[in-house]
C-alpha cells in the first residue's frame, strides 16, 4: 500500500510543459515516450501528449504541421 502511495506522489511531482509543441525537453533530452498506432509497419497516428525519458516531464510532441515556416 505504501508503495502505491509513493508512486502516486512521484507521478504528481512531474513538471508539465504541455501546450507548445517541442522537439527538445527543457532538461535538454530529445527522447520522448509517446503513444502511437501502427498500420502496415508504419506509424499511422500518434498522440501529442508525451513524456520526457530523462526527467519525466510532460510535453507536447510536435507534428509535421508544426514545422511549417511562415
Amino acid at each position: 500500500m505504501w508503495l502505491l502511495k509513493r508512486k502516486r506522489k512521484q507521478q504528481s511531482a512531474k513538471q508539465d510543459y504541455r501546450g507548445i509543441p517541442t522537439h527538445v525537453c527543457p532538461c535538454g533530452v530529445q527522447v520522448f515516450k509517446v503513444k502511437c498506432i501502427f498500420q502496415n509497419g508504419e506509424i499511422a497516428l500518434w498522440f501529442t501528449d508525451a513524456e520526457c525519458v530523462g526527467c519525466g516531464a510532460l510535453v507536447t510532441a510536435p507534428t509535421p504541421v508544426d514545422d511549417i515556416v511562415n
